[in-house]
């Protein structure tokens, strides 16, 4: 049997693994999906299961068990992820920006086939493009002129410099390694699509006016812009870290992360029920980091540290039982808002801590310690087809139950919110609903009702700006009321049909037409019939006026 995993290690192991890992004390030339090792044997190097082995306190049978979990976790996330790999192809040229004398480090680099020029930065006024096809706005005398070139190597480079690809700062790791990412970047740049984009739910895209724009704002890099003219969103995968700062924040779910997907992470989920899931980001360097991880402990290892958001931690939550425990030396907006959000609700419910975020490792060990089994929130429900929104809000529905927990604030990052609507002015024209792209709003026609379901709105305010009606249509801004009619569609606003008073038929909203006709009186004057006309329908209007015009040449 062909096995598509691989435990590699030079000692022998004191227990058996799965039949479905292939253990070796000397590489081969087969190849495998997953690795404990970080080998070209391999596509996926999972560090996390060395960690878990060296530090784990289970007994040998769970240990066997948990040591195959993590194997097929990491499968399962790699069969159902979205990337795409890339590549750029990218020369020789190399631009060093420094005030200072380079020629070693110029005959360093020429060495490795760089052909390298120094420019001071005194006289770069700005960087545009990416990684093999970088250009540099240089300031000589009183002209402009552009330089292109592959990759640039510039000590304590400016923010604007940094956003691009292909730009090194020596001053932020070492110039070895900047000089070690160049070479590796020579001839060719792999890449990945690290984020997939859902327009029909974006509350940019093709707006009047501009309601968000979150995703272009929190980017480190130029991996997302906003075109104004159109309220059209740009990729450029090229410029991309894959942090998911951007996914965080997003308030629809318009944006996901392609190589964690929500089905993936829903699949992912289901391998921690009764563990406790410490959730590691890639670059906190698991190697390096010695733990004692209590019974029912087991790492989660994620690539990007930013793109957790309230549908991931609320299914994990759900799906486990038990707390979560992230350790990351970094919390982002998005994250950090959620993070605190959900804490909130579940001392309400459970007065209980959620999710522990530990930034060092004496703040990890105390953390599970202090982690503390809540089984009574365990809820599963089918994510298929829902959006971000949808998952939290029929998850936190059922953790609210019958019960009125009060209001917890959101946040500057992260928006819920509700909408209040003033029954006398509103005409049902329903604006508001063609305005509303994530479902929160809408119309029903067997009643005649608008109905509105908060824990969906995305607190966007475009409901608000589009309503024509004066003091019609408030938004409440940044709060989650915990009671029972918050995840209901409620009724906001009813009206009876009218009826055409020629043919009965009901054609529009009896405040609709009685606005209309308020508005549309004074301009007609004493003219009887073209007032009539207003209280008939489209079919009947052309032909009472047709029919007063053939009474008067008769």
């Amino acid at each position: 049997m062909e096995k598509e995993y691989l435990f590699y290690d030079q000692t022998a192991l004191e227990f058996p693994l799965n039949d479905s890992i292939d253990v070796l004390t000397t590489l081969n030339e087969s190849s495998y999906i997953v690795s404990n090792t970080d080998t070209p044997n391999a596509e996926i190097y999972a560090p996390e299961i060395n960690f878990y082995m060296k530090n784990t306190q289970d007994d040998i049978s769970k240990k066997i068990t948990n040591i195959k979990k993590l194997y097929d976790i990491r499968a399962s996330a790699y069969d159902l992820a979205q990337d795409v790999d890339y590549e750029e192809a990218v020369g020789n040229k190399l631009v060093i920006v420094s005030s200072q004398d380079e020629d070693e480090l110029v005959s360093q680099l020429k060495k490795s086939e760089f052909t390298c020029i120094v420019l001071n930065p005194v006289n770069i006024v700005d960087v545009n493009g990416h990684i093999g096809k970088l250009i540099l706005t240089i300031r000589k005398e009183e002209e402009l002129i552009d330089l292109e070139t592959d990759q640039i190597i510039w000590a304590d480079a400016p923010e604007f410099a940094m956003k691009q690809s292909g730009v090194y700062d020596p001053t932020l790791t070492s110039i070895k390694i900047a000089v070690e990412t160049a070479k590796k970047n020579q001839d060719t740049y792999n890449y990945k699509n690290y984020i997939k984009y859902d327009s029909s739910i974006c509350q940019y895209h093709e707006r009047n006016i501009e309601i968000c724009g979150k995703c272009a704002e929190v980017c480190p890099t130029v991996a997302i812009l906003k075109v104004d003219e159109t309220k059209h969103l740009e990729f450029s995968h090229i410029d991309c870290h894959g942090c998911g700062g951007c996914i965080s924040v997003c308030p629809s779910g318009a944006l996901d992360y392609s190589q964690m997907p929500r089905i993936a992470f829903k699949e992912v989920t289901e391998f921690y029920r009764e563990n406790i899931a410490l959730i590691i980001p890639r670059k906190m360097e698991l190697e390096s980091l010695h733990v004692a991880l209590p019974q029912d402990v087991l790492p989660l290892a994620i690539e990007g540290e930013k793109y957790l958001h309230e549908a991931h931690f609320m299914t994990l939550l759900q799906t486990s039982g038990n707390p979560v425990i992230f350790y990351t030396d970094f919390i982002s907006k998005g994250t950090g808002d959620v993070i605190r959000i959900i804490n909130d609700i579940f001392k309400k419910k459970y007065g209980k801590q959620a999710i522990f975020i530990c930034k060092d490792k004496s703040e990890l060990e105390q953390a599970i310690i202090n982690v503390t089994s809540i089984k009574e929130c365990v809820y599963g429900i089918n994510e298929d087809g829902l959006n971000k929104r949808e998952i939290f809000s029929a998850r936190l529905s059922h953790l609210v139950g019958e019960d009125d927990l009060g209001v917890v604030k959101t946040g500057e990052h992260v928006h819920y919110g509700n909408i209040t609507i003033n029954t006398d002015a509103c005409t049902l024209c329903l604006s508001c609903v063609g305005a509303c792209n994530v479902r929160a709003l809408t119309a029903h026609p067997e009643d005649n009702t608008l109905r509105f379901n908060p824990s969906i709105c995305t607190n966007c305010t475009y409901c608000e700006v589009v309503c024509p009606e004066a003091n019609c249509l408030t938004v409440i801004k940044d709060e989650i009321n915990l009671n029972p009619d918050y995840f209901k569609q409620n009724v906001k606003a009813t009206d009876d049909l009218f009826k055409c008073i020629e043919c009965g038929t009901e054609f529009a909203t009896v405040k609709a037409v009685e606005k209309i006709a308020n508005m549309m009186k004074p301009m007609f004057g004493n003219d009887e019939l073209r007032i009539k006309t207003l209280y008939c329908c489209a079919d009947c209007k052309p032909k009472v006026m047709l029919q007063a015009h053939m009474d008067e040449r008769n």
